[in-house]
């Protein structure tokens, strides 16, 4: 397999089959297939994540995710996303 870019929250599957959630530490590149990326807004909540915790994914439009993301910094008293 090919390696891409990867970026922080994207979700690779390595052949044992147990997911990796890429956070702040995660390599520039990957080779392994990537199924999914968590959204900007969720990354604090997946950040607290324990091994072995459950989560659930739901599909979510470029415009829905960006509209998270401004509630969620609205919540936090942030300005304006640009």
């Amino acid at each position: 397999m090919l390696s891409e870019g990867m970026v922080i929250g994207g979700i690779q599957v390595p052949p044992a089959g147990q997911p990796i959630l890429l956070m702040a530490d995660c390599q520039t590149t990957g080779g392994y297939p990537t199924i999914a990326d968590v959204i900007t807004a969720d990354l604090p909540i997946a950040g607290q994540l324990a091994p072995g915790n459950w989560i659930e994914f739901a599909p979510c439009s470029h415009a829905d995710a960006l509209e998270a993301l401004r509630q969620r910094k609205a919540g936090l008293g942030c300005g304006p996303l640009i």
